[in-house]
C-alpha cells in the first residue's frame, strides 16, 4: 500500500472519529428545554404527543410484564410453526425474526386475541351482535380504572332486556386476560409480546384513530410495520392505498426515540398537516429523543442515529407497491377488521 493511501486512510479515520463524536456531544447537550417546555404548554398537539410519549416511551420495557406474557403464550406452538416454515421454504437463519414475527401475527390474530365489535350479552351469553344495542359511555368502577381503564361502553341486549359492560382497558396485562378488543387493544398487547420476544418494537399512533406497530429486523436492516388488528406484514401502503384512509400523522413511540413517520404511511389521500408548525414538531421530535438516549453509552448513542439517518434517507424514496410485496390477506382492498358499517363510518371501507 503506497504512502499517499495510509494518508487518506488515516484522514477518513480521523474524519469518522470526530464525527462521532460531534454526534453523541449533539445528542448529549441540554438543547432549548424552553423552548421545549413553551411548545408544549402552547400547542394541543404536542401537550398530545407529549401524553402519549410519557407512557409510550417506557410501559413496554417491564421485564416483569415479558416473562407474564411468555407464560401466557404457547411458544411451543409458536415456535415450533417457525421451524416447520424455515424448513419447508429453505430459509436462512437470517429469516428467523422476520418469519417469527409473522407467526406471532397469525397466532395472535387467529388464535388468542378477539375483535370486538359489540361484546357478546353477559346475561343470556347472545352472542348475536344485532341482539345489543350501544346505550352510551360510562365512567370506570373503581376495579376496573386499577387497569388504566378510559371508558366504559355500555350495550343493552335486544333479547333479555340486559345490559353489558365493556371498559377499554389500556394495562396490557389485564388484556391478556380478557383477550378481546379493537386495534387499540390489538396494538397495546402486541407491541408488549414483540418486546417480551426481545425484539425491538415502536408503538405507532395515527391522528386519524388508528394504531399499529413496527419491529426492527436485522436481517433487512429496517423498521418493519407490522398490524396484529389486520395480519398484516411490511405493507405500510394499505391504509391510504387499501383502506383509501385519510392521514395527517403518523407518530412512532420507543424507548429510545419519538419519530414521525408519516412519510411511510401517508402515500396518498394526504390531509393538512396544520395541526403544528413542521419546525417545531421536527424539533418536538428531535429533542424528545436526545432526552431519552443522553444516558445510553456513546456507542448505543452512535448506532441509534445512523439508524435514524439511514430511516431519514428511506423516507426521501417515494413509497412502491407491486404484487411481489403483498404477502398476506391484506391484498384485499378495505380494512379486515371491523363491521361493515363502522369501517364505512371511519373512511375505511376501501375504494
Amino acid at each position: 500500500m503506497s504512502v499517499e493511501n495510509n494518508i487518506y486512510e488515516n484522514v477518513a479515520e480521523m474524519f469518522l472519529v470526530r464525527y462521532k463524536d460531534w454526534i453523541i456531544q449533539k445528542v448529549k447537550e441540554t438543547g432549548e428545554i424552553s423552548r421545549f417546555q413553551n411548545l408544549v404548554a402552547h400547542n394541543g398537539f404536542c401537550q398530545e404527543l407529549a401524553r402519549l410519549g410519557n407512557r409510550l416511551t417506557k410501559v413496554y420495557d417491564n421485564p416483569e410484564w415479558h416473562s407474564i406474557v411468555l407464560e401466557t403464550l404457547d411458544i411451543d406452538l409458536i415456535y415450533g410453526n417457525v421451524d416447520k416454515t424455515l424448513s419447508e421454504n429453505g430459509g436462512n437463519d437470517k429469516e428467523y425474526t422476520d418469519l417469527l414475527v409473522k407467526e406471532l401475527l397469525r397466532y395472535f390474530k387467529q388464535d388468542f386475541f378477539k375483535w370486538v365489535n359489540q361484546p357478546d350479552c353477559q346475561n343470556c351469553d347472545s352472542s348475536i351482535e344485532t341482539n345489543q344495542t350501544a346505550i352510551g359511555i360510562q365512567r370506570p368502577t373503581a376495579e376496573e380504572a386499577r387497569y388504566e381503564c378510559g371508558n366504559v361502553e355500555v350495550y343493552r341486549c335486544n333479547h333479555c332486556g340486559g345490559t353489558t359492560r365493556f371498559p377499554r382497558y389500556n394495562n396490557p396485562i389485564k388484556l391478556l386476560e380478557t383477550r378481546k378488543g379493537r386495534c387499540g387493544e390489538f396494538c397495546n398487547v402486541f407491541t408488549l409480546i414483540l418486546k417480551s420476544f426481545g425484539l425491538e418494537a415502536r408503538y405507532i399512533w395515527n391522528k386519524e384513530d388508528h394504531v399499529w406497530c413496527e419491529f426492527y429486523s436485522t436481517n433487512l436492516d429496517r423498521w418493519v410495520h407490522v398490524d396484529p388488528s389486520e395480519q398484516s406484514f411490511d405493507q405500510p401502503y394499505i391504509y391510504s392505498i387499501n383502506w383509501n384512509k385519510k392521514m395527517s400523522y403518523c407518530i412512532a413511540f420507543n424507548k429510545d426515540g419519538v419519530t414521525d413517520v408519516s412519510r411511510r404511511y401517508i402515500i396518498k389521500n394526504a390531509l393538512e398537516r396544520k395541526e403544528c408548525n413542521e419546525g417545531n414538531l421536527s424539533f418536538f421530535c428531535d429533542f424528545y429523543t436526545k432526552s431519552l438516549r443522553k444516558s445510553l453509552t456513546n456507542d448505543e448513542i452512535y448506532s441509534l442515529e445512523m439508524r435514524d439517518e439511514r430511516e431519514r434517507l428511506q423516507f426521501l424514496k417515494p413509497e412502491t407497491v407491486t404484487d411481489d410485496t403483498k404477502t398476506t390477506k391484506t391484498e384485499q382492498v378495505g380494512r379486515i377488521s371491523g363491521s361493515t358499517e363502522w369501517k364505512k363510518s371511519r373512511g375505511e371501507g376501501g375504494n
